[in-house]
């Protein structure tokens, strides 16, 4: 073992990835080839618009203009006139005052705008296509989130369960390097890989579409890039990590205590106190203070739709509850200090 804690670190979380690479590397990529294979079946096998192009379709027609342009011709003294008239869509009901039909009507069409900032502009429809990008990194980040889950229940547990805790103990590496360790291949090492795969996924899923609109002879550069906006799929994907990051890392430190506690089951270790705390004091107190802080650290809907963190429609930056974040993040340093405790001094099953 190398002798500069840096390049221990480093060699460490290499060893984990090796260890655990059918879930940390292997997965990622099956899951990138069973996606372009999909999408790349449905396009050269479908004889008409897919199920995919339908996809496509929508997002870029529900954020684009919903007016209706009529154009009518008529002849004044000899002249042909035209008059546009437009058509929009009424989303509420009409009240019933308004439906006076004794008052008297005008009939006076306006008249055409002769520059073109006069004229009606239908809504950006730039980032469109973006909705479908983001729903594919959100499959990719619940993958992640479910197979992180599995790596920490079972990374210490697995160590004391086959003794190989016996060889880690007898190398100049410490118990509290151990424990980072894993805690860096959970909250650096395995995202990074699954939003790197994210990234390919994405690309492939937008050079297919733009095939797709080939072959249904439209425009792939007007459909499909003019409604994609790069820099929040570049950016959004790392920011949002960060503060998915400070979500989970109560929970990831309590899977993680799990695993070194655990004689049996780090699953019913994890499991059962958090439901016996909740039952009981609903039952004593009639409140849910834990049941509430346990789901705030779950990934889960919110009423924003300016997505940042994965949250399938995300907090915004400014309204983060960052109070909830620091208290989750005291408990998780303390469930890591008890971590390093039991690895330390309790290593037996």
């Amino acid at each position: 073992m190398t002798k500069h804690p840096q390049s221990r670190m480093y060699t460490l979380v290499i060893r984990e990835l090796q260890e655990y690479r059918n879930s940390l590397l292997i997965t990622p990529i099956a899951i990138v080839a069973t996606l372009t294979l999909v999408m790349l079946s449905s396009i050269l096998l479908a004889d008409r618009i897919s199920f995919m192009g339908q996809v496509i379709m929508d997002a870029v027609v529900s954020e684009g203009n919903k007016q209706v342009q009529v154009t009518i011709q008529m002849d004044q003294d000899g002249n042909t006139v035209q008059q546009e008239f437009h058509i929009s869509e009424q989303q509420d009901p009409i009240p019933e005052e308004d439906w006076n039909f004794s008052r008297e009507w005008d009939f006076d069409p306006a008249e055409k705008p002769d520059s073109p900032s006069q004229q009606d502009t239908s809504e950006d429809t730039s980032g469109a296509i973006n909705l479908m990008l983001n729903a594919l990194h959100s499959f990719m980040l619940l993958v992640l989130i479910a197979v992180t889950t599995n790596y920490l229940l079972g990374c210490l547990y697995g160590d004391r369960k086959d003794r190989s805790i016996l060889f880690w103990k007898s190398m100049p590496v410490s118990d509290t390097e151990q424990v980072v360790a894993k805690l860096l291949v959970a909250f650096v090492a395995a995202p990074l890989i699954f939003i790197i795969a994210s990234f390919f996924t994405q690309l492939i899923t937008t050079a297919l579409s733009m095939l797709l609109m080939t072959r249904l002879d439209k425009d792939p550069y007007e459909t499909i890039l003019d409604n994609i906006d790069i820099l929040p799929l570049l950016v959004s994907p790392l920011a949002g990590w960060i503060i998915t990051a400070l979500w989970l890392a109560p929970l990831y430190a309590w899977l993680l205590l799990a695993s070194a506690g655990a004689r049996r089951s780090p699953f019913m270790l994890a499991v059962a106190p958090v439901i016996a705390l909740v039952v009981l004091e609903q039952l004593f107190l009639g409140s849910e203070l834990v049941g509430s802080a346990v789901s705030q650290h779950f990934p889960h809907y919110t009423a924003s739709d300016d997505a940042v963190a994965f949250y399938f429609k995300g907090d915004e930056w400014l309204h983060i509850d960052w109070f909830k974040i620091v208290r989750g993040l005291l408990f998780a340093v303390a469930a890591i200090w008890a971590t390093i405790w039991l690895r330390r001094y309790r290593f037996e099953l």
